[in-house]
């Protein structure tokens, strides 16, 4: 896995809507994949968020990063494209 330290995800609106929906989560706790459910973008009404705590390394070159993912923790929510955009209009 990769550098964890900034949750790339948090700020967006579907990753902000995530987080809410997996609460409680701990601080080393991050979205670490996304993606929309369907073979075309037609059907795209549906997105999965993957998320887990991670703990830092203890050795190699990513040693004291958050990098490594904590097994047993991941959680997974899915959210309609209608609530994505909720999310979103609800943040201007």
């Amino acid at each position: 896995m990769t550098d964890m330290e900034k949750d790339v995800f948090a700020h967006t609106a579907f990753g902000k809507l995530a987080l809410k929906k997996m609460q409680p989560v701990p601080d080393n706790f991050r979205l670490f994949e996304a993606g929309w459910l369907g073979e075309q973008p037609k059907d795209w009404e549906v997105m999965e968020v993957k998320g887990a705590e991670f703990r830092r390394a203890k050795s190699g070159p990513r040693k004291g990063r958050l990098a490594i993912k904590i097994r047993g923790t991941e959680r997974t929510v899915y959210l309609t494209k209608d609530q994505i955009k909720e999310e979103s209009s609800g943040n201007d």
